[in-house]
């Protein structure tokens, strides 16, 4: 059941469009959850600039191979042309260094082609590998997921409390699925947008938020997810939206100590400094 209009100002259309611009920009994308992705990702990277300054290197000293032999080759043009009793042993000479010449550029153009290959090999191998976790990401063994309702989101609490956040959001959206209309299922959905706070990401955040917004309107988690809302917009600068949410919040009369938090969230982003805010 979806909250009344009157309780829902603009702030829901705000957010939204926030999160689309947000998406589009692909600021909420759900494979960066992982530090495991990120690290194997850096770890590519630096191993194809590796390959690739190897490779550069390789090019470098195959021209210079290259110019030193059409040097020779000018040097045995002009000596051909003249008339010298020496020539004939310049001649051999000169043979001697192109025959070498060549077999140097042979040598560098084969370690090219095997540099080559090793970084297409290297690609299609992460490529893989990254495409794996992708898709791995955020599915759950069942041996973790307690059969037991109550169980189940102690379960995901406990891992929330731990910073174990990845496995938290993993769980409580579990929760969420396997029991949508459980008086917990928007507390288990407003934990998922805290576990983003605590990792820094409120972009990532506002989104679960939004959901306890528009699927809980009922839930206990309502007020806390709209505070969640204004502090997410307020960490992006977006503070006319964090105003506007916190703002909402009061009207609905929350309990006094979230009360007071937001009305020291609203005297923060009046206070806030010159610049901090970019809406």
């Amino acid at each position: 059941m979806r909250a009344p209009s009157h309780r829902r100002p603009r702030l829901i259309t705000l957010s939204a469009a926030l999160l689309l611009g947000l998406q589009a920009t692909g600021c909420l994308m759900m494979a960066s959850d992982g530090d495991e992705l990120r690290t194997q990702g850096q770890a590519r990277e630096q191993r194809l600039e590796h390959l690739e300054a190897r490779e550069k290197e390789g090019r470098e000293a195959l021209d210079a191979k290259i110019a030193k032999l059409e040097e020779v080759l000018d040097q045995a043009t002009k000596l051909l042309k003249r008339n010298s009793a020496d020539v004939g042993a310049q001649v051999e000479a000169m043979q001697q260094q192109l025959s070498k010449a060549e077999g140097q550029i042979a040598e560098l153009a084969h370690k090219l082609d095997v540099m080559n290959h090793e970084m297409a090999s290297y690609r299609a191998e992460m490529d893989q590998k990254l495409g794996s976790l992708l898709t791995s990401k955020g599915k759950l063994d069942p041996s973790q997921v307690p059969a037991d309702k109550d169980a189940h989101f102690q379960a995901a609490y406990a891992a929330y409390s731990a910073g174990e956040h990845e496995k938290a959001r993993a769980l409580f959206r579990e929760y969420v699925t396997r029991y949508p209309q459980d008086e917990k299922a928007g507390d288990a959905q407003y934990w998922v947008g805290a576990s983003y706070v605590q990792q820094n990401k409120p972009a990532s955040a506002l989104g679960e938020y939004r959901r306890v917004i528009a699927d809980y309107s009922k839930s206990k988690a309502f007020n806390v997810a709209l505070f969640g809302m204004a502090d997410a917009f307020y960490r992006l600068h977006a503070c006319t939206d964090a105003k506007s949410a916190a703002e909402a919040l009061l009207k609905r009369k929350p309990s006094k100590k979230l009360g007071d938090r937001t009305r020291d969230l609203l005297k923060r982003i009046k206070a806030a400094k010159s610049g901090y805010c970019t809406s």
